[in-house]
């Protein structure tokens, strides 16, 4: 404030732009450069930093300039200040100039920028002129001194120097220098990698990645490729999966992934990263045929399967020509998967010649000595000729032990006929011999627990020499083949020698010598016939089947790139099924010879038998050659006397005639099953509709095997479908594995044997308590034979009117209570009244039922009169009773 006169009643203000510091002012002092008054200012205010002012006057801050560019203005600047040589100042307004960054300079003054560095100098920051390079690679510069030259250092780990002028550089991500003075920075090499940047070391690339040189980060492998820690590429197969070729150029695998890698098969194991075909890993209990397949095949009848290598197929034969345990066939090493003493396909076959495979002890024993061979066949010899004899005097000669004896012998006797053991029995035999062929034939592998079952099956169907001994034991496949086909003939050349001693002794003991010649041959070729046809027909299947052991073969895969195969002869697994095999190539001419001797020539001959003595039979004109071939057609119907030779064609097909189709894989498929399994079915709906038995009972017994057999076989499909895979089996069939229908399979076995000796057992009953006629001489029945010419035993003439009831209670009760009588009866027999004579002539015996009226009628006198013509016997049957329709005599 200031007062300009004396005796003013205030004081004035000062003006904007003056000031006034002091009391009592008569004036105010105009504001000073760099500063601004404001009105009433007591004191000039310095203008803002980045300001500057060189006038007076300046009333407020805004009369302050901005700093130009290239210069610096403080706090209460008058003049603005230029930069000095090595700074900078960027734009107006700034309180201060900066230090020109590194690798640049600036010369002048006020400078509003700097200038790059040349080449080949050397610029540290705030320099104001370039300085020449003098550092070594591996070095830096920098200016520590007054002097303006700078001095060099080592250059720090994780960074370069190229050396001259240039500053150290951090090292970027993929790149490391792991000590001082690097004039360049490494690239991470392959399999590691580094993310940071100025780092001294690199990273090792984390497991299931890849990293290539120089990489910043891993980079994860392609599906389904894998790698450990470090790995320069992904070249292997991640866990659960393989390597189908461990030679594949590994670029390609990583190009190509799932052409190289797969799934594990099912079973294996593939839990190691990296694991290839060839490491495949094979649980025990499992075996493959070699190193280069996936075909895992369950060892369910071996406990020697120890997994793990490639094919056990090393025979005896093959190990004594190489002399070691391992061998090469092709680029295939096989040798391995079983244990000690153990080879072949599923380890099933043993290295010892001295051993054979029991399926029972899942494993190798020892081979029965000789004299326990002998013993054995000894006692299954003896023990049918001890059954046979047993049953022979039951039938004929018990008779002899007084008049229990008698009556024991008639019951006996009629529960022979009544029964009719021999359709029953065959029916069975037929049952089981096709029954057995499940596992051999048709590859059907039942559990292990109905091993026994099955043996039990082998001795019902009369395969005599596989119950005696061990095959494996006997010799080669050539010997086993020949004996086989052989034993049948033997055994019926010592049955020959005792039938003809037996008539021999017969004939002597009778006192017939003078007609001992021939008495001997006739009675001898009868026996003979009758038990070359019994032993021909039972033990056909079973030695037809032993023959095509020769052919059976299972083929196993061994090869997944080329699709090779190998097969091995089932019964003899030292044999290859190759025409490169000699031993395989000399089976075939005995295959071949030995098949046409017994499938082809032994139906072949039944049927010509049957040829033969068809018009005797037809005609019930039992001829010798008839009564020995009496096993082939006695059972049937006259209009099916070749049933049997039909029946024996469909076993023969079944139980080995089969295995001609798929030779190589049939075995291991189901078409053979499905085969079985339809002719089954025609031939049980042919059995229906033909009816060929003459008895009811023989044909439900048929029926039933043969539904039971049909069933065998869809079960044995349910059991090949399910295989090893119980999963499948639950989705596909309901079943929780494939035992259960192994279970089914012996069920149904067991029910035939049970239905057949039920039903025998039922008729046995009903023939000991039902009457019957009887011989009084021999106290059996009567042998029904028509002579030459005859097709009935009996012509029942009657009057209609008044015997027509009673002639047809009279005719049902003989046929009741003589089973296989055949009597001409009107209504059962007519079919032209003017052939009533023929009829006549057609009976061995003509009866008369003696009834009221019966001389009155035309036919009756028709049929007497043709009677009396042909000289037949005369019967009569009087009805007494005039209730009745009788006549008194």
């Amino acid at each position: 404030y200031f007062a300009s006169a004396s005796g003013l009643s205030e004081c004035t203000r000062c003006e904007g732009g003056t000031y006034q510091s002091e009391a009592r002012a008569a004036g105010c002092i105009a504001c000073e450069m760099g500063s601004y008054c404001a009105e009433g200012a007591s004191a000039p205010l310095p203008c803002e930093k980045r300001t500057y002012s060189n006038k007076t006057n300046l009333e407020s801050v805004g009369g302050c300039e901005g700093c130009p560019e290239g210069h610096a203005c403080t706090t209460g600047s008058v003049i603005p200040v230029p930069c000095r040589a090595g700074t900078f100042a960027f734009g107006s307004r700034n309180a201060e100039c900066e230090l020109c960054r590194a690798g640049t300079y600036q010369n002048g003054t006020g400078a509003s920028n700097c200038l790059p560095c040349g080449s080949g100098s050397f610029c540290p920051i705030g320099a104001s002129l370039e300085l020449p390079a003098a550092c070594e690679p591996g070095t830096y510069g920098n200016v520590t001194d007054g002097d303006g030259l700078p001095d060099c250092f080592d250059c720090p780990a994780g960074s370069s120097c190229p050396g001259g002028a240039a500053p150290p550089t951090q090292c970027a991500a993929g790149t490391v220098a792991p000590a001082e003075r690097m004039k360049t920075c490494d690239s991470c090499a392959a399999g590691t990698y580094q993310d940071g940047t100025g780092a001294t070391r690199c990273r090792d690339c984390v497991a299931g990645h890849y990293c290539t040189e120089g990489a910043s980060a891993p980079l994860p492998c392609p599906h389904p490729l894998g790698t450990g820690r470090g790995s320069v590429t992904c070249s292997v197969c991640k866990r659960e999966f393989y390597l189908l070729n461990s030679s594949a150029n590994p670029a390609d695998i990583f190009d190509n992934p799932t052409k190289h890698c797969k799934r594990c098969p099912k079973y294996a194991d593939c839990s190691a990263r990296g694991t290839t075909l060839q490491t495949l890993g094979v649980p025990p209990g499992l075996w493959r045929a070699s190193s280069l397949t996936t075909e895992l095949h369950a060892c369910v009848a071996s406990d020697h399967c120890s997994g793990s290598g490639g094919a056990a197929d090393v025979s005896r034969r093959r190990l004594t020509a190489s002399g070691s345990d391992n061998r090469v066939v092709g680029d295939v090493i096989v040798g391995e998967g079983c244990n000690a003493g153990h080879t072949g396909p599923r380890c099933e076959w043993c290295r010892s010649e001295s051993q054979y495979f029991d399926r029972v002890q899942r494993g190798c024993v020892d081979c029965p000595s000789a004299g326990v061979r002998f013993a054995n066949l000894v006692g299954i010899v003896l023990a049918a000729a001890a059954t046979g004899a047993l049953f022979y005097l039951a039938l004929t000669r018990v008779a002899i032990f007084g008049r229990a004896g008698a009556r024991a012998a008639h019951r006996l006797s009629h529960m022979k006929v009544k029964v009719g053991f021999q359709p029953k029995v065959k029916v069975l035999v037929s049952f089981y011999q096709i029954a057995a062929t499940l596992g051999p034939v048709y590859g059907v592998r039942l559990h292990d627990d109905f091993t026994r079952w099955m043996e039990i099956m082998d001795a019902i169907s009369f395969d005599f020499l596989g119950l005696t001994y061990p095959d494996a034991c006997i010799g080669s496949m050539r010997d086993r083949l020949l004996l086989s086909a052989l034993w049948p003939y033997i055994a019926f050349l010592m049955l020959a020698v005792a039938i003809a001693c037996h008539s021999l002794t017969e004939l002597l003991l009778s006192g017939r010598a003078d007609n001992l010649r021939r008495d001997l041959v006739r009675a001898t070729q009868s026996r003979l016939i009758y038990w070359a046809i019994l032993v021909a027909y039972l033990v056909l299947p079973s030695v037809s089947r032993s023959i095509f052991k020769a052919r059976l073969c299972e083929s196993y895969d061994i090869n997944v790139f080329t699709g090779a195969r190998r097969s091995f002869l089932v019964a003899d697994l030292d044999v290859l099924c190759s025409d490169d095999d000699p031993v395989f190539r000399s089976l075939g001419a005995i295959f071949w010879a030995l098949f046409g001797v017994w499938p082809v020539l032994a139906p072949l001959t039944f049927l010509a038998l049957l040829l033969s003595i068809r018009p005797a039979v037809r005609a019930k004109r039992i001829s010798p050659l008839a009564r020995a071939c009496r096993f082939l057609w006695r059972d049937y119907d006259a209009d099916f006397l070749f049933w049997e030779v039909f029946d024996l064609a469909r076993k023969l097909f079944l139980a080995s005639l089969v295995l001609f189709i798929d030779q190589e894989y049939g075995s291991s498929k189901m078409l053979r099953l499905v085969v079985a399994t339809v002719v089954s079915a025609l031939f049980l709906a042919a059995l229906a509709l033909a009816r060929p038995f003459k008895r009811s009972d023989d044909l439900y017994l048929a029926c039933v095997a043969n539904l039971l057999l049909t069933c065998c076989f869809c079960l044995g499909t349910v059991i090949q479908l399910c295989g090893e895979d119980n999963d499948q089996c639950y989705q596909l069939v309901g079943l929780n594995d494939a035992r259960r229908a192994s279970e089914f399979v012996i069920g149904l076995t067991a029910a035939m044997l049970v239905a057949s000796l039920t039903i025998i057992i039922l008729k046995a009953v009903t023939a000991v308590t039902a009457p019957t006629l009887r011989l009084v001489a021999t106290g059996r029945a009567p042998i029904l034979e028509l002579p030459s010419g005859c097709h009935f035993h009996g012509f029942i003439s009657h009057a209609w009117g008044t015997g027509q009831d009673q002639t047809h209670t009279v005719v049902r009760q003989l046929q009741l209570l003589m089973p296989g009588v055949r009597i001409w009866l009107d209504v059962d027999n007519l079919d032209d009244v003017g052939k009533l004579e023929e009829s006549v002539a057609d009976s061995a015996t003509f009866i008369i039922f003696l009834s009221a009226g019966y001389f009155r009628s035309w036919n009756c006198r028709r049929e007497l009169y043709a009677a009396l013509a042909s000289k037949r016997p005369f019967i009569v049957v009087h009805e007494a009773d005039t209730a009745k329709g009788g006549a008194s005599i």
